[in-house]
């Protein structure tokens, strides 16, 4: 009989401390919620409802990080201003490649990543080139790099050429980050961000 309420005991002490730490986690969690940064910088998967509904419908299960097979969704951590653990993408680390099938949209079972019918749905955020900075502009007819161009998986759409010079066409741009990813790899810092949507 003693066994029985030491066993109890245990357990009940081992759940009020889970209860303890989750209660822990949920305040900090709401901190996060009720002083949202000013101005979003950071980018949500494919999908993401607005920011808003996203941080109440997101459980950080991982599920959607898991999913992405290129590893391009990763959990926000301290500095990023995101809910920590929340998924983020950091296109100059790795850009969505903005997968026909969207695995991590489908991982999702709370509903804060939504299906997306077809690529040029996607708005993840919207591409600006920094022209004092783009080789394109600052390098004149001598040097023509254009990877931007060349890399974006809607060439001719959400970027195109301006004689040699690449410009980009904001209601198409899909956010996806492969422009600013190429760029980094060339020009450090990039002259090609990605900007969250206003």
């Amino acid at each position: 009989m003693s066994d029985n309420r030491e066993v109890n005991r245990r357990e009940f002490f081992k759940g009020a401390f889970a209860d303890i730490a989750r209660m822990v986690v949920d305040v900090v969690a709401q901190k996060d919620t009720n002083n949202p940064p000013k101005k979003r910088d950071y980018l949500r998967p494919p999908g993401a409802v607005g920011e808003g509904l996203f941080s109440t419908l997101c459980t950080r299960c991982d599920e959607c990080i898991k999913a992405c097979p290129h590893m391009c969704i990763r959990g926000a951590d301290t500095d990023s201003g995101a809910r920590v653990g929340s998924p983020v993408i950091i296109p100059k680390d790795a850009a969505c490649k903005l997968c026909v099938d969207f695995p991590c949209i489908k991982a999702c079972k709370e509903g804060a990543l939504k299906p997306v019918e077809d690529i040029r749905k996607v708005r993840i955020g919207v591409a600006l080139i920094d022209r004092r900075r783009c080789l394109d502009y600052v390098g004149g007819n001598n040097y023509l790099c254009q990877q931007c161009y060349k890399q974006c998986p809607l060439k001719d759409e959400a970027i195109y050429l301006e004689g040699t010079r690449p410009v980009v066409r904001a209601e198409r741009c899909t956010g996806c980050g492969i422009c600013e990813y190429i760029c980094h790899e060339i020009t450090s810092p990039s002259a090609v961000k990605i900007f969250v949507r206003r």
